[in-house]
């Protein structure tokens, strides 16, 4: 894929280094000289110094054939006028823009984001990401990372296999038969930097990161026959209150709620 890439800061710069190294073609855009060099100094990219704001420079970056534009300069408000610029413009179809300010991301005003008003396809906020990240840690200890699904209903755990996990050595299909009260089931294990999908006889070994697809009603226990006794913290202060402080409060609070 053709991808303009604006704002060429911390996470400009590692979106165009991901994208680029899986074979698309990447032109970033930014203002500063300075991070443009770095670019150059760094990635196999285009980099243009300019407003990605202004026609000229998306023209320079051949944005009528790119398929995506990312804009994600430190300004909401640039942000936005690139997309729609993009879009009025140059016809690009796929529109992503960093947004920071809570008031634009505020599910009450988010019908704006479409064609007919302001045509941004996808709202990335890597605060909001943080603050989830960071919810899933509280809501998992133990876990190297955790994801809900049905409604919280069935979480996907990765679980790192320590010296001290029981299982090791046990093949998988002796997991219902040391812990039956377990609703657990093993998808995927990273053993030696590859990943494999196990076969009932495959056996647990140390240092394995094993993903257990389990009932969310039992995280506790599952994390405990994997070795794992970390308590859930039942208090907790942030300190800080700006984006990520904020939206990880929120969440928690969401969370304790329901």
């Amino acid at each position: 894929m053709n991808i303009i890439i604006c704002g060429a800061g911390r996470v400009g710069f590692t979106i165009a280094k991901l994208l680029s190294e899986q074979g698309h073609s990447i032109t970033i855009i930014d203002q500063s000289s300075e991070d443009i060099q770095k670019i150059n100094d760094s990635l196999d990219v285009k980099a243009i110094v300019g407003k990605g704001t202004y026609p000229s420079i998306l023209e320079k970056a051949n944005a009528s054939e790119a398929d995506m534009i990312i804009a994600v300069t430190r300004n909401d408000e640039i942000n936005m006028l690139i997309c729609q610029i993009a879009y009025s413009i140059f016809n690009i179809q796929k529109k992503i823009a960093r947004i920071r300010s809570q008031d634009y991301l505020n599910p009450k005003f988010t019908r704006v984001y479409n064609k007919e008003n302001l045509p941004i396809d996808v709202i990335i906020s890597p605060e909001i990401e943080i603050a989830k990240s960071i919810q899933r840690k509280l809501e998992a200890p133990g876990a190297l990372d955790s994801v809900p699904f049905s409604k919280n209903n069935i979480r996907l755990l990765e679980i790192l296999i320590k010296d001290n996990c029981k299982l090791i050595g046990h093949k998988l299909n002796e997991l219902t038969s040391k812990f039956p009260q377990l609703d657990a089931n093993i998808v995927a294990i990273i053993r030696k930097d590859k990943t494999f999908i196990p076969k009932k006889t495959d056996q647990i070994e140390f240092d394995d990161k094993v993903y257990v697809i389990i009932n969310s009603s039992q995280m506790a226990e599952t994390l405990n026959a994997f070795g794992h006794e970390e308590k859930i913290s039942k208090k907790l202060l942030i300190i800080g209150g700006g984006n990520i402080g904020y939206n990880l409060a929120k969440n928690l609070e969401e969370s304790s709620e329901s």
